[in-house]
């Protein structure tokens, strides 16, 4: 599976992948709300591997893409980036529950600019598309779970057209403190 939008590439993560997502999971800036420490190098490449299995799964419902600054965006905007890792954005369907639980993780340089947004309506997008064509169980709700704590995520949440359904202020411990759980969610028939 892969995906463009108008500035970005989503694609499969590939085992070239690893020193960019160790760039990205080690800074404790972007680990401060993920449920693991920062990562080690041999973390990253246990992450990777288990991203690509995940691809392999049938019916495929873990579904995780690199993301990078498309090819025309670099042109526009004078970036040296051709095809540069900048994050990652992952998506859990619920068969069951019907649902869609996404997330979202990008380098601290390339926040500020609508990525983390347009990467996860690009993710949305390519997935409806794959559940149509029978590649992904079909969900019709999206869900954003996050820390309180992180207003990025709580904005990126509100700015897409989700509403919040639930917060707990201990919902679990986590790297030895108690942390809440905000639950926001959408219908797939919302416009951004």
């Amino acid at each position: 599976m892969h995906t463009q939008s108008t500035r970005l590439t989503l694609r499969e993560f590939t085992l070239a992948d690893i020193p960019a997502l160790y760039e990205l999971e080690s800074i404790p800036e972007v680990a401060r709300y993920q449920t693991w420490p920062p990562r080690t190098q041999a973390d990253a490449e246990r992450a990777v591997r288990d991203i690509i299995d995940d691809a392999k799964a049938t019916p495929r419902v873990v579904v995780e893409q690199a993301v990078s600054i498309a090819p025309q965006e670099t042109q526009r905007t004078t970036r040296s980036s051709d095809g540069t890792f900048i994050g990652r954005v992952g998506g859990i369907i619920d068969p069951a529950a019907r649902t869609l639980e996404v997330w979202f993780s990008f380098m601290p340089s390339a926040r500020g600019r609508g990525y983390a947004t347009e990467a996860t309506e690009a993710l949305v997008g390519m997935l409806r598309e794959a559940a149509r064509d029978g590649d992904v169980p079909p969900f019709d709700r999206l869900v954003i779970e996050c820390d309180p704590r992180n207003g990025r995520s709580i904005k990126l949440a509100e700015r897409m057209g989700f509403v919040l359904q639930s917060c707990t202020e201990k919902a679990f411990e986590c790297k030895g403190e108690w942390v809440g759980s905000m639950v926001y969610s959408r219908g797939l028939d919302v416009a951004t």
